[in-house]
């Protein structure tokens, strides 16, 4: 598994524009994790119908709409690779996939961890500010 692994992921591989057709065994091991981000995606969408409101429920939106995306763009490229399409079957752009998801991940982390405190100590501040007129 992990030889099998290194060839897959080697560069030579990686960025050949005409790839061999792609193994029983990988596709498997790409439609399970292509569908675990699906799974996700629906699984953030139910949390978030549970919040509807508030800051969290914006994120847990975007991570809905992150993880739904990345799971059908993998599904999609999956398709290509097994039926042989020369240009869209590239390795490569399980790269683009994989970098795409980390850039937006971070930007869902830095809204969640920078952004959500913020806010919540400017309600706060408002809040005691208001607590006091009448």
């Amino acid at each position: 598994m992990i030889s099998y692994l290194s060839y897959f992921f080697s560069p030579s591989h990686l960025f050949s524009l005409r790839p061999p057709l792609m193994s029983d065994r990988a596709a498997i091991i790409l439609a399970v994790l292509f569908g675990a981000f699906v799974i996700l995606g629906l699984v953030s969408k139910i949390l978030s119908a549970k919040s509807p409101t508030g800051l969290m429920a914006k994120t847990q939106n975007w991570l809905f709409q992150m993880f739904l995306t990345i799971g059908i763009l993998g599904f999609v490229y999956i398709f290509f690779a097994t039926q042989g399409v020369v240009l869209l079957a590239a390795r490569f752009w399980l790269l683009i996939i994989f970098g795409v998801w980390v850039v937006w991940l971070a930007f869902i982390a830095k809204y969640m961890f920078i952004e959500v405190p913020k806010r919540r100590s400017e309600i706060e501040k408002t809040k005691q500010f208001k607590k006091y007129i009448p």
